[in-house]
């Protein structure tokens, strides 16, 4: 199916206004692409573990509203019309450049234009992420995880991702048993697996992620070895663990210190994660308190 792309660079402030007038127009959707929101986005939510590094790089500071009619009249036409509502918006609010762009597209040019901003890329040491259309030659020492984009993630360069994998691929032995609290992809799970594991237990409260994580543990042949449950650690079975990822938020790693006692034994080591430098006190006193030693950051 053809379509009419509008495209229109403004400011943030006036791109609501904007988009609702494309919409009184006759647009059967719009799309905002804001620079600052997508930085946002991808510093604060973690299941992002996934995405280009340049991505962000890629769009300027101007906000840009795009809107998608139906191709049963003119472009000009269409453009025309806006320009005049631009104008009168324009009277009591600041509407930036202003500058108008049309296009036909087809439904075919979006099918797979996505897929460019996901590439293979070194996740730690050892560890290479890459999704599956795309070919990487693996080295000697390297281990592949698969994972392609799904609803709760979209890219690995999170950093508490990062560091928990990291320190996952340091203290992880061959026959280790591992609970991966708040999965979000489960690729904690699937390097523990990777690295010699015995097992995993990925466990997150959002539907979302526990789909994505089913499908990433089925995607790379580990569905013997870890389980993708949802809930909380008061859903899981108490037994000891050799390490455990927590990589949530401090409020929620503060209120497990208590309780994540009965998952560990001599040894076991906790990853902690997620946690903003401002709250790092009181996750140390909280886990101090309650016997454990910080060994390691």
């Amino acid at each position: 199916m053809e379509w009419i792309e509008i495209t229109v660079t403004t400011t943030k402030d006036a791109s609501e206004a904007i988009a609702g007038k494309l919409m009184d127009m006759g647009a059967n959707g719009v799309e905002f692409i804001d620079r600052d929101e997508f930085r946002q986005m991808l510093e604060n939510n973690k299941y992002l573990d996934f995405a280009d590094n340049g991505l962000i790089d890629r769009y300027g500071p101007d906000v840009v509203v795009k809107a998608y009619f139906a191709n049963d009249r003119s472009p000009a036409s269409i453009a025309q019309e806006l320009k005049l509502v631009l104008s009168e918006l324009a009277v009591y609010m600041d509407t930036g450049p202003g500058e108008i762009q049309y296009a036909n597209r087809d439904d075919s040019e979006w099918k797979d234009v996505w897929k460019q901003h996901f590439k293979p890329f070194k996740f730690t040491h050892k560890i290479v992420i890459k999704p599956s259309w795309e070919e990487y030659t693996r080295k000697a020492d390297e281990i592949i995880i698969e994972m392609d984009p799904g609803m709760a993630f979209g890219t690995g360069t999170h950093e508490t991702t990062r560091m928990c994998a990291a320190f996952g691929e340091k203290y992880i032995r061959s026959g280790d048993k591992v609970l991966d609290l708040g999965c979000g992809t489960a690729i904690l799970a699937i390097l523990a697996v990777k690295l010699g594991a015995e097992m995993a237990l990925a466990v997150d409260i959002d539907d979302a992620a526990v789909k994505a994580a089913k499908l990433n543990v089925d995607k790379n042949g580990e569905s013997q070895k870890i389980e993708v449950r949802y809930g909380e650690l008061k859903n899981v079975e108490k037994a000891p663990y050799d390490l455990i990822f927590i990589n949530i938020i401090a409020d929620i790693i503060i209120s497990l210190a208590k309780s994540i006692k009965d998952y560990v034994k001599s040894g076991t080591k906790v990853i902690l994660s997620g946690i903003i430098k401002e709250r790092k006190a009181e996750v140390i006193k909280a886990y101090s308190e309650e016997g454990f030693i910080m060994a390691d950051e």
